[in-house]
């Protein structure tokens, strides 16, 4: 995909005309509503526009400056301090270097590599082949292909005693740290539909909300982190006071199903009726029908799929 890519988007440089918005976001892992965002707010991409037509058309030089963009941010940098900067300034932040001195190969192969260097505690080298990764892999196959899966394995091996607790720590913060910077790239966006999450009371973990975020910037939806343990109060309070169209929250299977239930009934009668209300994560299926519809749409999202689904859904 990615060879056909640059050579649609050398083919267009030679015509003279430039590369579109959609081989741009291919070929940078930006999404379309970042780089119209960035246009609006900061002035830069400055594509022209093709006589006779709205259309977007990026040149070669610009496109260079966009890939070293999402390199500098995939270290930690936001957006707004770095766009006005120039290629040599983005180049001495965060040099290219040929395969980013890490082979990244998305899928079982990487996430045993990350596996390894975190039991092995190569905490430093762990962070380093996440920053790379995120920028080979692009923020969708960064959170599905290898974020999710490594929070997944590493979960796992701690409750079978293969890990130490720390392990599971210092992997909850390193995903959590990335996944903040790459959603740093997101923050001026203002698309539809606006989603608020978090986790309810008794519910600890929320690395699973800031995978779901960047999934949900990158289709294009708006995402407002709360955090987590989370008060139905403040929740129904938040929505309304920010405008959201959904209420996004993830249960694990740990939690208490009864008590879940209970604080998921209570949050559907408290939300207006517009506001749409998505249930996800590991103990989100057990849940069953809880509530029904009659406080407004429930929806339960255990895929990256049904996230999609959601979304397109509750724009028409």
């Amino acid at each position: 995909m990615l060879e056909r890519v640059k050579a649609r988007a050398g083919r267009n440089s030679r015509e003279g005309e430039g590369s579109t918005i959609r081989v741009v976001a291919l070929r940078t892992g930006l999404s379309l509503e970042a780089l119209r965002a960035w246009e609006r707010r900061y002035g830069f991409p400055k594509p022209a526009r093709r006589p006779g037509s709205n259309r977007r058309l990026y040149s070669a030089s610009e496109v260079a400056k966009l890939v070293a963009i999402t390199r500098v941010l995939a270290c930690g940098y936001r957006i707004g301090d770095v766009v006005g900067k120039s290629r040599a300034e983005l180049d001495a932040l965060a040099p290219e270097t040929e395969g980013h001195a890490v082979t990244v190969e998305v899928g079982a192969v990487t996430v045993d590599r990350l596996f390894e260097l975190l039991a092995s505690d190569r905490v430093a080298e762990l962070e380093s082949h996440l920053r790379h990764a995120a920028v080979a892999a692009g923020p969708r196959r960064f959170v599905t292909e290898l974020a999710h899966p490594l929070a997944v394995r590493v979960g796992e091996a701690w409750a079978a005693g293969a890990l130490a607790i720390r392990h599971e720590h210092l992997a909850t913060e390193c995903l959590d740290t990335q996944l903040r910077h790459m959603l740093a790239a997101y923050q001026d966006m203002r698309s539809s539909p606006h989603v608020l999450l978090a986790t309810l009371p008794g519910e600890e973990h929320t690395l699973a909300l800031k995978m779901v975020a960047l999934y949900l910037a990158v289709s294009g939806a708006r995402p407002r982190l709360m955090g987590g343990q989370t008060p139905i109060r403040d929740l129904a309070e938040g929505a309304r006071s920010l405008e959201v169209d959904a209420v996004g929250l993830t249960v694990t299977a740990c939690s208490d199903r009864a008590a879940t239930k209970r604080a998921l009934k209570s949050l559907r009668k408290a939300l207006p009726r517009r506001i749409d209300l998505w249930i996800g994560g590991s103990g989100a299926d057990a849940l069953g029908a809880f509530v029904g519809h009659e406080g407004g749409a429930v929806r339960v999202v255990t895929s990256w799929a049904q996230i999609e689904s959601a979304i397109a859904e509750r724009r028409r």
